[in-house]
Parts: structure tokens; C-alpha cells; sequence
């Protein structure tokens, strides 16, 4: 059977090139190399204007990843000062994304933003501005934790991770506000909340950069383990309903 092939979110960014300055699809390597290393298909989709119909078919997983801030609209609140790198089409395309994801059934990792933009969707909100004094941003290299993180005892995180703590990078400056619905609080760094799983879902959401970390930190490598493992459960199961009913 074929590897899984994930999905991987990405940035939009104008960059110079040979043509002038152009709007392009911008992602760091290690989303993919973490997907690799974890014995799935990595494919980058980019945040187009014009949103695909069926944007996931045939793909088997998805991550949706870090970068700037989620537009305040989303979730009824005013921009404050801080908040950054705002992109409306890449908001509006990694909804659909989403929400393509949890009709088909198909396994989320989201990091980050990924996290945050989940919460939004369920109709929660975030903190637009996590206290400076808090240290959620780390002046250490991004494959080095920068604190720990809490664990549920019962949660899918616990048991990924082997353990009821989990050393992790940081490199936010927002954070969760009210819980979005059926979603349930899995990690804290005390009150933060770090990570979040679907009561009807699969899907977990971590607040850190795990994919950074995967070289040097089983843990943070099972987190990929575990969202390919699902995946090819996924294309497991659709490939057996087709076969059903070809």
C-alpha cells in the first residue's frame, strides 16, 4: 500500500524575483522533512485566493502549520497593536481546509497558528497578547525546548508522548482565549493552555513547533508518527469502501 500523503498548509509572502516582487507560497522545510521522516508523502498546498473544490481529495492527512496572526474579525475582537503578518485569503483558505478535513474524517495536526485557527473555527477566541513576562518566546535555537509542557493523564498527547510532560520550543506571542466547541484542554504550561484534542475529531493541536524538534526528540518525531499512522488508517478504510462498493 502506498504512503500517506499529507497535506501541508502554507504562508503567503511576496518575495523579489526575476519578475518584480511576486505573492508566493512560503514554507520552511522541516514540516515536510518531518513528515518524511515519519514514512509519509509530504505535498505543500498553497494558499490560493480562488479555493479549489475538493482541495483534499486524495490526500490522506493534514497539518496545518505556524505563522502569523489569525484575523481578529474571526473571532469578534478589534486588532490590538502586536498583532502581525495578517492574511485574509490564508485565513479563509485554511478554514475550508479545515473544515474539508472534518467532513472527509481525515486526521489534523495543527501547530501553532494551526492550533489557534482550530479554536477559532469552533467559535472560541484567543489571547491577542500573551503577557511578555510569561517567556513564550524563546532566544535558544528552535530545536531545543524552551520549557515544559503538562499532560492529561487520558489524552492521545499522554500517550504519543509516553509521559505526563513534554519539553517543548516556544515561539508564540498569542494563545488560546475561550475554549472553542468540543475541544478539551490536553497541555498547559501553567495557565497557557500548549494543546487541545477534538471530542469529535482527530485532531490534536499543540502551541509549539514540534516539527523543529524532530531530529533530536522521539517525542516530538511520534507526533508525525502518530498523524501518518492515522493516515494510512484513513486511506486503509476509503480504499475498503470503494472496493465496496465498486
Amino acid at each position: 500500500m502506498r504512503a500517506p500523503l499529507i497535506a501541508i498548509s502554507a504562508a503567503r509572502q511576496t518575495v523579489d524575483t526575476a519578475f518584480g516582487p511576486m505573492p508566493s507560497t512560503v514554507q520552511n522545510m522541516a514540516y515536510a522533512n518531518g513528515v518524511l521522516a515519519a514514512g509519509g508523502r509530504p505535498a505543500i498546498l498553497p494558499s490560493t485566493a480562488t479555493i479549489p473544490d475538493a482541495a483534499l481529495e486524495g490526500f490522506d492527512g493534514l497539518i496545518l502549520t505556524g505563522g502569523g496572526d489569525i484575523s481578529p474579525r474571526l473571532y469578534g475582537e478589534d486588532p490590538i497593536d502586536t498583532v502581525y503578518d495578517v492574511c485574509d485569503i490564508r485565513d479563509d483558505f485554511e478554514i475550508e481546509l479545515y473544515n474539508e478535513a472534518m467532513l472527509r474524517g481525515i486526521p489534523v495536526l495543527a501547530t501553532c497558528r494551526g492550533m489557534q485557527l482550530v479554536n477559532v473555527i469552533r467559535g472560541g477566541t484567543l489571547v491577542q497578547e500573551v503577557s511578555p513576562d510569561r517567556g513564550h518566546w524563546q532566544d535558544n535555537p528552535s530545536h531545543q525546548p524552551w520549557h515544559r509542557v503538562q499532560l492529561e493523564p487520558d489524552s492521545e498527547l499522554a500517550r504519543i508522548a509516553k509521559g505526563l510532560s513534554i519539553p517543548v520550543n516556544s515561539y508564540h506571542h498569542q494563545g488560546l482565549g475561550r475554549l472553542g466547541k468540543a475541544l478539551r484542554i490536553v497541555g498547559r504550561e501553567g495557565d497557557v493552555i500548549e494543546a487541545i484534542e477534538a471530542d469529535d475529531a482527530s485532531l490534536i493541536g499543540v502551541q509549539w513547533h514540534p516539527e523543529h524538534m524532530v531530529d533530536y526528540d522521539e517525542a516530538q518525531k511520534a507526533l508525525f508518527v502518530d498523524l501518518v499512522e492515522k493516515a494510512a488508517a484513513h486511506a486503509q478504510s476509503e480504499q475498503l469502501l470503494q472496493e465496496q462498493f465498486s
